[in-house]
């Protein structure tokens, strides 16, 4: 840069600070930088107060739906285990039945095969 340049470049600078040490010194020193400041202390405070009360707003919106699911997804485990349950006790009375239709056709196989060696044998 030139020294022109520079030079403008400072002045703008100086003249930058010079404004905001204005308006610092307003605000610190009147009693309408004061009103100001308070004014956006309040306006702060509320859209604190805005943030907060959204925020927990979502937050229970949020927690709600979880609990929501959560509670859906228990009440289709409980169906889901029930009927589980059901199929597994109604197989085993089926493998039950299937197991004692088996022993009396071995039963009978094997009375048959002995009246047939008593007949064999008596021959």
């Amino acid at each position: 840069m030139s020294n022109n340049s520079e030079s403008n470049m400072n002045g703008w600078i100086f003249l930058a600070g010079l404004a905001t040490g204005a308006v610092v010194g307003y605000m610190l020193n009147t009693d309408r930088g004061r009103q100001l400041r308070h004014e956006a202390a309040d306006k702060a405070a509320d859209y604190g107060n805005q943030a907060r009360h959204y925020a927990s707003d979502k937050y229970s919106n949020v927690a709600s739906t979880v609990s929501s699911i959560i509670d859906k997804g228990k009440s289709y485990a409980a169906e889901v285990s029930q009927k589980l349950q059901q199929e597994i006790k109604e197989g085993s009375e089926i493998a039950q039945d299937t197991l004692e239709e088996a022993e009396n056709a071995f039963q009978r196989g094997a009375n048959k095969a002995k009246s047939h060696l008593r007949d064999i044998s008596a021959s």
